[in-house]
């Protein structure tokens, strides 16, 4: 490996630790809550429980994925407040942690 391509590395390696991971966990939980809301969109209770003879489980994985969805957005609401996340992804993953602000040499 060439000094460029271990620099590289290690220079991606370090963006990952400047991420908020708090505010990356928010913005996963929110694309799995998508998620969620996609797949339901698809379904039909009717298409979900039509199985159930059979002993298959798709209903009751349904309604489990529903459930941590409604979990999922409790505790978003919970992090946006704390984190005084704005919705805009970009903008709160620049947002730099207190502690890396009080860090910086000062002149």
């Amino acid at each position: 490996m060439s000094d460029a391509e271990r620099i590289k590395k290690l220079e991606d390696e370090l963006a990952l630790y400047k991420i908020n991971g708090a505010v990356g966990l928010y913005y996963e939980l929110n694309r799995l809550v998508n998620q969620a809301v996609q797949y339901s969109r698809g379904r039909t209770i009717q298409s979900l429980i039509s199985g159930d003879e059979k002993g298959d489980k798709t209903f009751e994985r349904f309604l489990a994925l529903i459930k941590s969805a409604k979990e999922h957005i409790l505790d978003m609401e919970e992090i946006k407040i704390k984190l005084n996340l704005t919705g805009d992804e970009e903008k709160d993953k620049e947002k730099r942690p207190f502690v890396s602000r009080i860090a910086e040499p000062r002149a």
